[in-house]
C-alpha cells in the first residue's frame, strides 16, 4: 500500500515548492541550500583576485587558473586586471545592493549620495559572510543611479567606466543560489 503522506513528507524536504519559500520573489528564505557553490566560487575569485593584487605566479587549483585566466594579459603574462565583478542572484531575481557615501559640494562642503547597484567586487569572505564593495559607472549628465534590473545598468557602458564607489556591505552567503562573473577589469 502506497503511504501518500510519507511521499509529501519526503517531496517537501528534499523538493520544496519554490513558490512557497518565496524563491522567485527574491527574498532571502529561512532553510539554507544546500550547497555552497556559490560561496565556493566566490571564494575562488576572492584568491584570483588577491594573487592578481600581489602579482606572483603560483599556480594553484584548476578552478583558480581560470579565474587567473580571465584576469592576466596574455602577451605579458602578468596580471592587469584585479577584480572580476559579479552579480548575485537571491531566489530568482538579481541582488541589488544600495549605500551612502559623501561627495564634495563645493569648497567646503560634502553631500550624500545613494548609489544603487547589481555589481559588485568580492572584498572578503569569512565564515558564511562576505563583504562586497557595490561598483558603478562613471556618472553621465544624461543618466540617473535608477536601475530596475542589472541589464539597465550594463547596456552601453563602456568596460573602463567602471569604477569602485569605496561602499562595502556585508552579506549572508546562504541567501544566494546564483552567481554571474563579468568581464574582469582594472579597478
Amino acid at each position: 500500500m502506497y503511504n501518500h503522506e510519507k511521499e509529501s513528507s519526503y517531496n517537501q524536504e528534499y523538493f520544496p515548492s519554490y513558490k512557497e519559500e518565496g524563491h522567485c520573489k527574491g527574498n532571502c528564505n529561512k532553510d539554507k541550500h544546500k550547497g555552497a557553490c556559490v560561496e565556493e566560487i566566490l571564494e575562488a575569485i576572492l584568491k584570483a583576485q588577491r594573487k592578481a593584487e600581489n602579482d606572483h605566479d603560483k599556480k594553484c587549483s584548476s578552478c583558480d587558473e581560470s579565474f587567473e585566466e580571465r584576469l592576466e594579459e596574455k602577451e605579458h603574462k602578468k596580471f592587469s586586471k584585479n577584480t572580476i565583478p559579479v552579480i548575485l542572484y537571491c531566489g530568482c531575481e538579481p541582488f541589488k545592493g544600495e549605500g551612502v557615501t559623501a561627495c564634495p559640494a563645493g569648497m567646503k562642503d560634502k553631500k550624500f549620495i545613494c548609489i544603487t547597484s547589481f555589481i559588485f567586487k568580492v572584498r572578503e569572505i569569512k565564515g558564511n559572510c562576505a563583504e562586497l564593495e557595490l561598483l558603478t559607472f562613471k556618472p553621465k549628465r544624461d543618466r540617473c543611479n535608477k536601475f530596475m534590473s542589472p541589464c539597465e545598468q550594463i547596456n552601453h557602458q563602456y568596460v573602463s567606466d567602471l569604477m569602485k564607489t569605496g561602499i562595502c556591505i556585508t552579506v549572508d552567503l546562504s541567501c544566494f543560489c546564483a552567481v554571474t562573473t563579468l568581464p574582469a577589469v582594472r579597478l
